[in-house]
């Protein structure tokens, strides 16, 4: 039929009145074409890097479900290290210690102390304390950025949360799925635990609690995240609900009680990366990274430890490796970045292991960006490879 359009397969198309129909007009080539054909690629690329975010991240949060009921071998290895001796200060390397609080807080810590520390859980339509864990006037080891530390009598250590605001960058995208799904993060009786702590109580301490127990949701699913890949070099963690108590300055009696966040780690004499180093300068940072979070260029020397095996230098190596793998895997696939800044870092002794025992995530976007790399997990990386380096293997 004159003037009807065909939806033949093969058939050639009339222009209205019949005749041939117009010729499709080609595309412009040049800088044009050029331009297009590097955007649909960059869509493509970012389309895919989210995709498949998304999917490790559900991966990890199916996983959880399973993970967090009990952890066959960290009760293991914590009964092992309860059964030893914690060492005593001049037992461990003569330069072991964490990042020290200001005097202030080690006066406190030294007037008012910690005298012992339970988990808490939920029993018998009540809250429950148990595994009653003693601290001495000696314990406090020193802090972290978001925890301070205490050794044990045993051959442990726990670390118990500090108060964070909210607006803290670690409390980004892993977070808002801890609070969107808490059943995946947090076992039954915390869960219990939770809803039991917040009968009766006002608007402001309702929302204190609800920050509390999703920090400690976080702390696992960090823990999980970096294990899942790395088992072999993280170390034992457990994460629970615990409740601390200070000694008055009578030290008759207690009067702090205190719900906090909390893990517990097997204690290894070794030392943290940093402590290679032989000579260390400020890095380049804002205002803020030199304020609260002090970064440094450091360069190495192996040989201050005495002679060590080429084999086990090998080892170390090849574990390094495994772990800037990771790192940049994360960066790349999640846009989060660990945090594996030298305080982070163990190297065990006598036998010269890599551990990794903190493992907190970070958004790409809240993290300190760096000033001299397009993404800020490669400032890390850098000083990682210099510390490889510093072992000499290709001479």
């Amino acid at each position: 039929m004159p003037g009807s359009i065909s939806g033949g397969g093969g058939e050639e198309q009339s222009a209205p009145g019949g005749g041939r129909p117009p010729k499709t007009p080609k595309k412009q080539g040049g800088l044009r074409s050029f331009y297009d054909r590097v955007r649909d690629r960059v869509k493509r690329s970012r389309s895919s890097v989210k995709k498949g975010g998304a999917a490790a991240g559900e991966y990890m949060r199916s996983k959880m479900i399973d993970m967090v009921g009990g952890d066959e071998w960290v009760e293991q290895a914590f009964e092992r290290a309860r059964q030893l001796r914690a060492p005593d200060i001049e037992e461990l390397p003569v330069d072991f210690k964490l990042r020290q609080s200001s005097w202030p807080r080690r006066l406190y810590e030294r007037v008012f102390p910690i005298r012992h520390i339970f988990r808490m859980g939920y029993r018998h339509e009540d809250e429950f304390l148990e595994d009653f864990m003693p601290i001495s006037h000696d314990s406090y080891i020193g802090r972290g950025t978001y925890k301070f530390v205490y050794r044990l009598p045993w051959q442990m250590v726990i670390k118990v949360g500090k108060d964070v605001l909210g607006s803290d960058p670690i409390f980004g995208s892993t977070y808002r799925e801890v609070v969107e799904g808490p059943d995946k993060f947090l076992k039954p009786e915390e869960l219990s635990l939770w809803r039991h702590l917040k009968r009766g109580r006002g608007t402001s301490a309702r929302e204190r609690i609800d920050h509390k127990f999703a920090r400690l949701g976080l702390e696992r699913y960090h823990y999980w995240k970096v294990r899942e890949e790395l088992p072999d070099l993280v170390l034992p963690t457990r994460f629970f609900m615990g409740v601390r108590y200070r000694q008055r300055l009578s030290g008759r009696d207690f009067f702090s009680r205190k719900i906090m966040p909390m893990d517990s780690q097997v204690l290894l004499v070794g030392k943290h990366l940093k402590e290679f180093a032989t000579a260390g300068k400020q890095a380049d940072q804002g205002w803020m990274g030199r304020t609260f979070a002090p970064g440094y260029d450091f360069d190495f020397d192996i040989g201050r430890f005495g002679q060590i095996k080429k084999k086990v230098l090998v080892k170390i190596t090849e574990d390094f490796r495994k772990l800037i793998r990771f790192t940049e895997l994360l960066a790349l696939r999640e846009k989060l970045i660990l945090d594996i800044h030298t305080e982070n870092l163990i190297i065990t002794l006598p036998d010269f292991q890599l551990k990794v025992f903190d493992f907190h995530l970070f958004d790409e976007h809240l993290y300190e960006p760096s000033l001299k790399f397009d993404s800020p997990e490669k400032d890390h990386i850098e000083v990682i490879e210099k510390f490889i380096e510093s072992f000499e293997l290709d001479r």
